[in-house]
């Protein structure tokens, strides 16, 4: 969905609608490891007006959605309401910087090209931000074994008990089993 900045109205638009897998799915590539599905439409609620010198969107999304967890690779479904207040800045007004540093209310400035929001991509990229960098199950998710792969949260891991020895015998039975690099030469 696009809106045209001319068609907004000075008292400002608010869109109601709900967004689907079908949307999410052209933002998400589809080889994506993070498995991120809506579990039914998210409902989305925006009010869009138009200031001076940016546009500011106001709004939430809010649904749930199901991911798959960091830690035991299982999904699950996570709540998402996010909150959202975004100023968007004609990219003409943009810093002439290559780099700079963003003070935290800058983070929620975006640019674009003056004329045209793409309110899908915005939606989009909320989605991506609202989810925690570590996606957990629960806070006290055990995970997978790196030895056998058993979900640990579910059932015992079925690796022998390791000895806790040094974790360079492994390379000390390699060293053993190399010829002698001083009688080979002779």
């Amino acid at each position: 969905m696009r809106i045209r900045v001319d068609e907004i109205p000075e008292s400002g638009r608010t869109l109601r609608f709900h967004w689907d897998q079908e949307k999410l799915a052209e933002f998400v590539p589809p080889d994506d490891p993070f498995g991120l599905k809506l579990l039914r439409p998210v409902n989305v609620t925006l009010t869009i007006e138009r200031r001076k010198e940016h546009i500011q969107i106001t709004g939430r999304i809010e649904g749930p959605i199901e991911v798959v967890c960091h830690r035991c690779l299982k999904d699950f479904g996570y709540p998402l309401k996010e909150d959202l207040e975004i100023y968007l800045v004609e990219e003409e007004q943009a810093p002439e910087e290559e780099e700079k540093e963003l003070d935290a209310e800058e983070l929620e400035y975006e640019f674009f090209d003056g004329e045209v929001i793409d309110i899908d991509q915005l939606v989009a990229e909320q989605i991506f931000l609202a989810l925690p960098v570590k996606v957990l199950c629960t806070e006290d998710c055990r995970g997978i074994c790196p030895n056998c792969g058993a979900n640990l949260n579910d059932e015992p891991c079925k690796c022998e008990a390791k000895s806790s020895g040094s974790p360079f015998e492994k390379l000390a039975s390699i060293k053993l089993g190399l010829p002698d690099s001083k009688g080979s030469e002779s």
